[in-house]
C-alpha cells in the first residue's frame, strides 16, 4: 500500500528488526524512501546487528526530510551524514547502536537541527570521533550514554564533549568520563542524573569530572550515581558552588562507605533543601555543612542493612538539622513486625533539634 495512493500523507512509519524471508534490501529501502516522499512525520528505524539491509538505508533522503517530526534509528549502521542535510522540523532525534563516521558527521547532523528539543545517544560507536558538539540552543531534555570498549576493557573515552544549550532543563549522562568536558551556558538546567560506571583511575578522569560538575552546577535537582572516590575531587580544583541545588539523590557503588567526599560535596551546595542517600554510608565530619543546619528539610534513607550505621545517621541528621521537616527511613523491608516495631520505636525516641521533624519508617 505505501507504493499507491500517493497524496494520502503518512503519520508514523516503523520497521522492526526485520529478518523476514524473502524481504530483500531494494524492497525495505523502496518502503523507507515511499514513506519518506509522502511526507512521514514519525520514523523508527530498527534493525539488528545481523541485517544486511544495514548499509542501504537512503541516507540521501532521511536526512533532508522537510516533515520528519521524530527519528529514531537503532541500527549499527555508519552514519555517513550527507554535505546537504536538513532536518528543519526534527525536534526528537533518537540514536543507538549507530557508529559515528567522523567528527564532520556529527557537526552537519546536529548543526542542521534547527528546532530539535529532545535528542538520545545511546551505547553508540563513537572510537571514530574526535568531539561531540552539540550546539542547539532549542534543545531541552538530553541523554548520552557512553561506554569504552566492554569487550578489550579499554574504558577509557577519547573524545571530548562539547555543549552550548541556553534551554536545556534535562541531561542525563551515564558510562565512563569523556575526555573533557565543556559545558557552558546552561542556566535553565532543573534536573540531571549522572552514572559513571567506574571508579577513577587516572588523574585525567579526575579533572574531567571536575568539569562535568562545573557544566551542570545550575542544576536544582541531582541525581548522583558514583563510585566514592568521585566526590572528593571537588576540593582539589577551584569549583563553583551548586547555587541552585534543592534536591540531591546519592547511590554509592559500594557498601559501608565513609562518606568523607560527601560532606565536601555538601559544602558546595549551601541551599541543599532535600537529600536522599541510597546504600549505606556513615558521616564523619568534624564539621557540619551548612545547608544540614539551615537548609534541610527532607531527608531520606535506603538500602541500610547495618542497624548500627543506620542509627548513627539518623541521630546525625536530627541533632543537626534545625528546620528539618521530615525524615524517612526505608530499610525495614524484609523483618517481621516485632523488629520493625523495635525499630521504629528507637527511631522515634531519639531526640531532634528541629520541632518540625516527623519521623517515617517503612
Amino acid at each position: 500500500m505505501l507504493f499507491f495512493h500517493s497524496e494520502e500523507r503518512i503519520e508514523q512509519f516503523r520497521l522492526d528488526h526485520l529478518d523476514t524471508p524473502g524481504v530483500d534490501v531494494s524492497r525495505v529501502c523502496g518502503w523507507i524512501s515511499a514513506a519518506l516522499w509522502r511526507g512521514v512525520k514519525e520514523m523508527d528505524l530498527v534493525f539488528n546487528h545481523h541485517s544486511n539491509i544495514i548499509p542501504m538505508l537512503p541516507a540521501a533522503l532521511l536526512f533532508t526530510s522537510n516533515t520528519l517530526v521524530r527519528l529514531k534509528l537503532e541500527t549499527p549502521f555508519v552514519m555517513a551524514v550527507p554535505v546537504r542535510v536538513c532536518l528543519p522540523s526534527l525536534k526528537t532525534l533518537e540514536l543507538e547502536s549507530i557508529v559515528f563516521e567522523d567528527d564532520d558527521s556529527v557537526k552537519r547532523l546536529f548543526s542542521s537541527c534547527p528546532i530539535l528539543e529532545d535528542l538520545s545517544i545511546t551505547h553508540c560507536d563513537l572510537r571514530n570521533i574526535t568531539c561531540i558538539n552539540i550546539p542547539n540552543p532549542s534543545l531541552k531534555s538530553l541523554i548520552l550514554l557512553v561506554y569504552g570498549d566492554q569487550e578489550s576493557r579499554s574504558f577509557s573515552l577519547t573524545f571530548a564533549i562539547v555543549f552550548d544549550l541556553p534551554n536545556l532543563v534535562y541531561f542525563k549522562y551515564e558510562g565512563h568520563v569523556a575526555k573533557s568536558y565543556s559545558m557552558v551556558n546552561m542556566p535553565s538546567l532543573v534536573r540531571a542524573d549522572i552514572e559513571i560506571s567506574r571508579g577513577l583511575v587516572y588523574t585525567r578522569e579526575r579533572d574531567a569530572l571536575v568539569e562535568l560538575f562545573q557544566g551542570i552546577c545550575n542544576v536544582k535537582s541531582l541525581h548522583l550515581s558514583v563510585y566514592p572516590e568521585a566526590l572528593p575531587v571537588l576540593s582539589h580544583k577551584h569549583f563553583v558552588a551548586f547555587q541552585n541545588l534543592h534536591k540531591l539523590n546519592i547511590f554509592w557503588w559500594i557498601q559501608n562507605w565513609k562518606g568523607t567526599g560527601l560532606a565536601k560535596f555538601l559544602e558546595f551546595s549551601p541551599n541543599l533543601q532535600t537529600l536522599v542517600l541510597a546504600n549505606e554510608v556513615s558521616f564523619p565530619m568534624e564539621k557540619v555543612p551548612s545547608c544540614l543546619v539551615y537548609q534541610l528539610k527532607k531527608f531520606k534513607l535506603t538500602g541500610f542493612k547495618d542497624h548500627t550505621s543506620l542509627f548513627g545517621m539518623v541521630a546525625y541528621i536530627l541533632k543537626n538539622a534545625t528546620v528539618l521537616e521530615k525524615l524517612t527511613v526505608c530499610s525495614c523491608r524484609g523483618l517481621g513486625d516485632k523488629e520493625k516495631f523495635k525499630i521504629t520505636k528507637q527511631l522515634l525516641s531519639m531526640p531532634r533539634n528541629s520541632n518540625k521533624c516527623q519521623v517515617m519508617a517503612f
